[in-house]
C-alpha cells in the first residue's frame, strides 16, 4: 500500500505503520521537517497544503491518504470558529481533492469535537456521494491501558466497506509511568535547561489545585493529554512529575515515549526543549493510531 502522509508533522504516521510505503509527506512546519528527515528517507515537501493542485496529488499515485488536520478550528484555543477559521482551508481543499481523485482509504486524527463540526459534515456528506463509508471512533490510549490521556476522534473514508477501524479495546493493567522516565529523572537535563523543565514554587502555589501532578510510584497515574503549549503555559498543557516537594515538565524524550515513539526515534539536539515540546504537542499517539488502525493500513 503506498501512503500519502498530510499535515505530516514529525512522521508519528510513519513511524506508527514503518512497513507502509510512504511515497511523500508534507507539512507547512520546516521544524518538523527536520525532525521527520532525521527518521525517514522518503521526500518531505515543506509546502502549504491548500495551494497543490488536483495534479500534484494525481502524481503521487498513493493508495491510502493520512491527514492530521490542525485542531485549532475545533477546540476552545480557537474559540471552535470551525469553517470561518483560515486554518480549515487546507481540510476543505482536500476534501475537494478527495473527491475529484478518490484515494481509496483516507485516515484523519483530530480533537474529540471535530465529529460534530461544520467541516466534518462537509466531508460526510461531499464523501458519502462519492461513495466512501465514513465512521468515526472516539479512542484514548488510557482504554487499553497506556498511562497518556490523550482523547481523539479518528475518521475512517473508505471505498471498501468491509474496511473498518477497530473498535475492540481490551483493557489491561495500567503500565506504570515510571517505566516511560529517564533513569535520573531528579537531573534530568542540563544545567541551562533546568530552570525551563523545574516548575517554580511561586507558579507551583499559585496553581497548586489547577496543574496536573503525577506521582512516579503511582501504578495506576495516567499524564495529562500534552499540548503544543507545554512549557509555555503553566496550565492545561500537560503534566508535571512529583520529585520530591517539587514539580518538574516532562522532557521531551518522556513525552515521545508517552506518545509511543521508541528510543531509536531522532529529536535533533539541534531543536530547543520549547520547539520540540511543541512539535510532539501536535503529533500523534503511536499508540492509539496503531490500535484504530490496524486492520487498515497494512503493508
Amino acid at each position: 500500500m503506498k501512503c500519502l502522509e498530510l499535515f505530516a508533522g514529525i512522521g508519528g504516521f510513519a513511524a506508527s505503520f514503518p512497513s507502509l510505503k510512504i511515497v511523500r509527506s508534507v507539512d507547512i512546519d520546516a521544524s518538523a521537517a527536520r525532525v521527520h528527515q532525521a527518521n525517514f528517507k522518503h521526500p518531505f515537501d515543506v509546502r502549504e497544503i491548500a495551494a497543490l493542485s488536483v495534479e500534484w496529488f494525481r502524481t503521487q499515485d498513493a493508495d491510502a491518504w493520512w491527514m492530521s488536520p490542525p485542531c485549532t478550528p475545533f477546540s476552545r484555543r480557537g474559540s471552535f470558529q470551525d469553517l470561518n477559521d483560515t486554518r480549515s482551508q487546507a481540510l476543505l481543499h482536500l476534501i475537494d481533492i478527495v473527491c475529484e481523485l478518490k484515494p481509496a482509504i483516507v485516515g484523519i486524527e483530530n480533537v474529540v469535537g471535530f465529529e460534530d463540526s461544520q467541516v466534518f459534515q462537509t466531508l460526510r456528506a461531499k464523501w458519502s456521494r462519492e461513495g466512501y463509508r465514513v465512521e468515526t471512533c472516539n479512542f484514548c490510549p488510557t482504554q487499553i491501558g497506556w498511562p497518556n490521556r490523550r482523547p481523539r476522534i479518528y475518521a475512517l473514508a473508505s471505498l471498501d466497506p468491509l474496511i473498518r477501524l477497530n473498535r475492540f479495546h481490551d483493557y489491561e493493567t495500567m503500565r506504570p509511568v515510571k517505566e516511560v522516565l529517564l533513569e535520573e529523572f531528579e537531573l534530568p537535563v542540563d544545567e541551562s535547561d533546568r530552570d525551563l523543565v523545574w516548575l517554580k514554587e511561586a507558579d507551583a502555589n499559585q496553581y497548586r489545585t489547577a496543574i496536573d501532578k503525577v506521582d512516579p510510584s503511582d501504578p495506576t497515574a495516567a499524564t495529562a493529554c500534552f499540548t503544543s503549549s507545554y512549557g509555555k503555559s503553566v496550565i492545561r498543557s500537560g503534566s508535571y512529575l512529583r520529585v520530591g516537594n517539587r514539580f518538574r515538565r516532562f522532557v521531551p524524550r518522556e513525552v515521545a515515549r508517552l506518545l509511543g515513539f521508541s528510543n531509536e526515534f531522532v529529536l535533533p539536539s539541534d531543536l530547543d526543549m520549547r520547539t520540540l515540546w511543541r512539535l510532539l504537542g501536535n503529533s500523534l499517539s503511536l499508540i492509539a493510531v496503531k490500535h484504530v488502525f490496524r486492520d487498515v493500513f497494512k503493508a
